[in-house]
This record gives C-alpha cells, sequence and structure tokens, in this order.
C-alpha cells in the first residue's frame, strides 16, 4: 500500500490506526499479513461524502 500511494510504510501504519481507533476499519489477521476491511461506519462517512 506503501508503494502504491508513494508514502512511508510508517505512514499507513499511522493513517490506519487512527481508522480503526474511530471505528472506520477492522483489522483480521490472515496468516501473516493483517487485513483492514473497512466497517460499515467508514461505508456510511463515504456514502455522506458523495464517494
Amino acid at each position: 500500500m506503501a508503494r502504491a500511494l508513494a508514502v512511508t510504510p510508517s505512514a499507513v501504519s499511522q493513517h490506519l490506526r487512527i481508522l480503526r481507533e474511530n471505528g472506520l476499519v477492522t483489522r483480521e489477521r490472515s496468516g501473516r499479513s493483517v487485513l483492514y476491511v473497512i466497517t460499515p461506519l467508514g461505508e456510511a462517512l463515504i456514502r455522506v461524502a458523495g464517494g
């Protein structure tokens, strides 16, 4: 994700942490990877923002 967005891995981590702390995404382990999934609240925010 960091490479795709041209930012540092730590920046991605910080943003995901804030999104998770505010209930917009959840995280799930898949083997050695961590998957982030948008929550219904996150989906609603995107809809309201016109996305």
